[in-house]
């Protein structure tokens, strides 16, 4: 079969067959950069989805101290709280199925309807240790889950790069986490207020969660300090959110511990409840500024590796290609370079077949194509001279 190929079929044959490694080689890396970009679109869309989860924590714990403290600023966030869960059923629409949220989040919905209800618009259910105790059941129950599921089914979970992971990290487990035991902390000092109970019981409770505040707040500025340290361009966005979240965090500790566990009956009578629950949100509202802060670099570390992965997939294919260009130039200018003196030999060995020996070939190479031009013509003075020698005898 391979006889009857031309020169350049032969040759165009050859660069096929060489090429074909390279073409798989280029498939396997093309498709583990396709896995990588999939897999960091996925993880953006687990931060859009988790975000959302974030606000209805964040407006249900502000709602749970304006229940409790009678705030006009209850009702309007009940309607903000049901905002949140319908911008996130939007939301889940697109992304439900792949996550595997749409029961949870369905299961929060039920959940924030159920509490409103039987709760807090129950007079019989209306105390504050029931309303603390219903919130805390409503967001350890649907709202942590949801967010973990999140994580989990969005791939963010997986995340192997030291900056995007101690920012997911604290997205998905550290700060909500936090978040939860400053509303506890604030909503139980709320409850001791307004009954001007100087419960040790209570107070005990209050301490107990001062005390996880302390290491999960270290454990946030390590992790995030990690990601700075990894990667020091994060320093200018996360930098000065890490500094007021501390020191809030810190002036709200030792408010609580001054003005509600460690005051005396008369000082303890004395607390400011605005001042106490103005402290409280104000140190929420610092801890998702900090959220906030964590899960837009967060995006923008997967943003820009969605990027760099897109980049090198084109940069693969521009080399491959020019690589293609090459090959093809080279094979046809061998094929040129062979077929061209062959077809040349040909026509000067059939002009010899009739007799006509005055034109030589003119070939000047160092090749064996030249080495048979040469032995040609070799043949055709050897022929002329025989020639004469006939026409002499």
């Amino acid at each position: 079969m391979f006889r009857n190929l031309t020169v350049p079929g032969k040759l165009v044959l050859l660069g096929i067959v060489f090429s074909l490694p390279i073409v798989v080689l280029l498939y396997l890396l093309i498709k583990e950069q396709n896995i990588a970009i999939e897999f960091g679109q996925q993880e953006r869309k687990g931060v859009e989805y988790i975000k959302l989860v974030r606000q209805i924590l964040h407006d249900m714990q502000k709602h749970q101290v304006a229940f409790l403290t009678g705030s006009t600023d209850a009702s309007t966030l009940e309607k903000q709280i049901d905002q949140d869960i319908r911008t996130a059923q939007e939301v889940d629409s697109r992304y439900g199925k792949e996550f595997k949220t749409t029961h949870a989040l369905a299961g929060l919905a039920e959940k924030w309807s159920t509490t409103r209800s039987l709760v807090l618009r129950s007079s019989s259910s209306g105390k504050p240790e029931s309303i603390n105790s219903a919130y805390d059941d409503l967001v350890g129950k649907t709202i942590f889950p949801l967010i973990i599921q999140a994580g989990n089914t969005s791939n963010l979970i997986l995340d192997q790069d030291l900056d995007s992971y101690y920012a997911m990290d604290s997205v998905i487990n550290e700060l909500p986490e936090l978040g939860q035991l400053i509303g506890q902390a604030h909503a139980h000092a709320v409850d001791l207020l307004l009954t001007r109970e100087n419960s040790e019981s209570k107070k005990q409770l209050i301490s107990f969660i001062l005390a996880r505040i302390e290491p999960a707040l270290e454990t946030i500025n390590n992790g995030l300090q990690t990601s700075i340290t990894e990667n020091p361009s994060l320093r200018s966005k996360l930098g000065a959110p890490i500094r007021a979240h501390i020191e809030s965090v810190q002036a709200f500790d030792d408010m609580l511990r001054r003005q509600v566990l460690d005051a005396g009956p008369s000082e303890f009578s004395r607390v400011d409840l605005k001042s106490v629950t103005a402290i409280g949100l104000k140190t929420l509202e610092s801890n998702y500024a900090l959220y906030d802060a964590s899960a837009n670099v967060l995006d923008g570390l997967l943003e820009a590796r969605i990027d760099k992965f897109n980049s090198r997939r084109s940069l693969s294919f521009v080399i491959v290609g020019i690589s293609a260009l090459i090959a093809l130039f080279f094979i046809a200018s061998i094929g040129r370079s062979i077929s061209r003196p062959l077809a040349e030999l040909k026509e000067v060995t059939d002009r010899i077949n009739k007799g006509d020996l005055s034109t030589p070939a003119d070939i000047n190479r160092h090749d064996e194509i030249g080495q048979l031009a040469d032995a040609i013509n070799r043949l055709q003075k050897t022929l002329q001279s025989g020639g004469k020698l006939k026409t002499a005898a």
